[in-house]
């Protein structure tokens, strides 16, 4: 969110631009709006921003159920991704429980199969 300084009128101040802040929605981070060149904003006021840090983990929340199998392997799938979650002594149970369901055969950029 960017937060603009406001002049008397209560109109955003576009002569001190460079003490306007911004926030990333996804984290606490904050830095001055002048410094936000590699962040992601939209194009509207309305829009989330995001630092560069929260991006990639952004892009993978979107791009991951593009890639969940259907069926019991979708299943298995959602709890490897949910097992990185999960607190440190909970995962070798989660990877335990994920080893034990059948996974299919999958090829993976024409190699061979796994």
């Amino acid at each position: 969110m960017i937060h603009p300084v406001f002049d008397a009128n209560g109109v955003p101040d576009l002569t001190r631009l460079n003490e306007w802040t911004a926030t990333c929605d996804h984290c606490t981070l904050a830095a001055s709006a002048a410094d936000i060149d590699p962040w992601l904003a939209g194009p509207r006021v309305e829009q989330a921003i995001y630092c560069p840090d929260c991006i990639p983990e952004l892009a993978a929340r979107l791009i991951d159920p593009l890639f969940r199998p259907a069926g019991l392997p979708g299943l298995v799938y959602d709890l490897t991704q949910q097992a990185r979650r999960l607190p440190h002594r909970a995962r070798p149970t989660a990877r335990r429980l994920a080893r034990t369901l059948p996974l299919p055969t999958v090829r993976r950029h024409g190699g061979p199969a796994r």
